[in-house]
C-alpha cells in the first residue's frame, strides 16, 4: 500500500516469469539434446528463455527486497509514533534488534525509491524523525544553531582583528548593559522608576547604536563607559536589592529616593551626551544646506518666476 503495489506486482511477474520461462528453458535443452538437427535453432530459444528467466529473478528480488523495507519502514514508523516522532537510530536499533547499518541503508533507499513513508533522518544520519512538520522543526533548530555559530566565529574574528577589537568589545559591553537595565526594569514594579529604566534603556541602546555605526566616536565614549555607566548601573541594581527587601525601614525608602533622583539626573545626562554625538553631523548638514540655499539665492534659481 505504502509503495502503490510495486513491490507486489514485481513479485508476482517475477514469479510467473522464473516459472513460465524456467519451464521454457528446460523444454528448449530437451529439444536442443534430442534434436540435435536444429541445434542453432534451440540453442538460440534456450538462451533467450535463460535471460528471460534471470530476469525474472532480478524481478522478484527487487520485490522482494522493496516489501521487507516497508515491513522495516513500517515498524520504524509505529517506534517513533511511541517515542514522541524523535528516536536516535542507536535506540531504533535496541528496540528492534535491526543493526544502525541496516537502518541507515533503509532510510536512503526510502529517499531514493521515493515511497510514501514520513520518514527523515538528522544530516548526520544519527536520528529518525516522523512527520514534516517535526523535520521542518529540526531544519530550523540547525538553521539557528549554525546562524549562531557563524555570528560567534565572525564575533571571535573581530575581537582578534586589532583593528576591529576595540569596537567588538565597545558592542559586548553595550548589549550586556541594555540587558541588565532591561532584566532590572522587570523586578520593579514602581510606575515611576520603571519609566525611568525604559527611557535610560533606550538612550543607552541608541549610544551605542550610533557609536557603533561611527567608530570615530568612540573616544569620547571613554568616560562614559569607564565611570558613567558602571556608577549607574550599580545604583540601579542596589535599588532592585533595597526594593525586594520584606521591611522597608526609613533609611532604605530614604536610599532609594537619592537613587531615584540619581537616575533621574542620569536620563538627562545620558540623553545631553547622545544629543552631542549628533551635534557635529547635523551642524555639518545644516552648514551645507544653508550654503546650498544660498548658491540657489545668488543665481538667481529661487524666490522669483524666470522666463525659459
Amino acid at each position: 500500500m505504502k509503495d502503490n503495489g510495486l513491490s507486489t506486482t514485481r513479485l508476482v511477474l517475477g514469479v510467473i516469469g522464473m516459472v513460465v520461462f524456467g519451464v521454457l528453458l528446460i523444454v528448449s535443452l530437451v529439444f536442443l539434446l534430442v534434436l540435435a538437427q536444429v541445434f542453432s535453432t534451440f540453442l538460440i530459444l534456450s538462451i533467450v528463455f535463460a535471460a528471460v528467466f534471470l530476469l525474472s529473478a532480478l524481478l522478484m528480488n527487487s520485490g522482494l527486497k522493496r516489501k521487507n523495507l516497508i515491513k522495516r519502514l513500517s515498524r520504524y514508523m509505529a517506534e517513533l509514533s511511541t517515542q514522541n516522532d524523535v528516536l536516535s537510530i542507536d535506540d531504533m536499533t535496541r528496540i528492534t534488534g535491526f543493526l544502525p547499518a541496516r537502518i541507515i541503508a533503509d532510510m536512503r533507499l526510502l529517499k531514493r525509491w521515493d515511497l510514501s513513508f514520513d520518514l527523515y533522518t538528522d544530516k548526520a544520519e544519527q536520528t529518525l524523525l516522523k512527520g514534516k512538520s517535526v523535520y521542518n522543526d529540526y531544519l530550523e533548530t540547525v538553521k539557528q544553531r549554525d546562524a549562531l555559530a557563524r555570528e560567534e566565529r565572525e564575533r571571535l574574528d573581530r575581537l582578534a582583528d586589532p583593528e576591529t577589537a576595540t569596537l567588538e568589545a565597545f558592542r559586548e559591553e553595550g548589549l550586556a548593559t541594555v540587558e541588565r537595565m532591561r532584566a532590572a526594569n522587570l523586578l520593579l514594579p514602581g510606575e515611576e522608576i520603571s519609566n525611568s529604566l525604559q527611557a535610560l534603556e533606550k538612550t543607552t541602546k541608541r549610544i551605542f547604536e550610533y557609536v557603533q555605526a561611527h567608530p570615530e566616536k568612540l573616544p569620547e565614549t571613554r568616560k562614559l563607559i569607564s565611570y558613567h555607566l558602571p556608577t549607574t548601573m550599580k545604583l540601579i541594581e542596589k535599588y532592585c536589592q533595597y526594593d525586594s527587601m520584606e521591611y522597608q525601614s526609613q533609611s532604605i525608602e530614604g536610599a532609594k529616593a537619592e537613587i531615584e533622583k540619581a537616575l533621574a539626573a542620569a536620563n538627562e545626562a545620558f540623553a545631553n551626551f547622545l544629543e552631542s554625538l549628533y551635534h557635529v553631523e547635523t551642524l555639518d548638514v545644516t552648514t551645507d544646506a544653508e550654503v546650498l540655499t544660498k548658491m540657489f539665492e545668488k543665481d538667481g534659481l529661487t524666490g522669483k518666476k524666470f522666463d525659459l
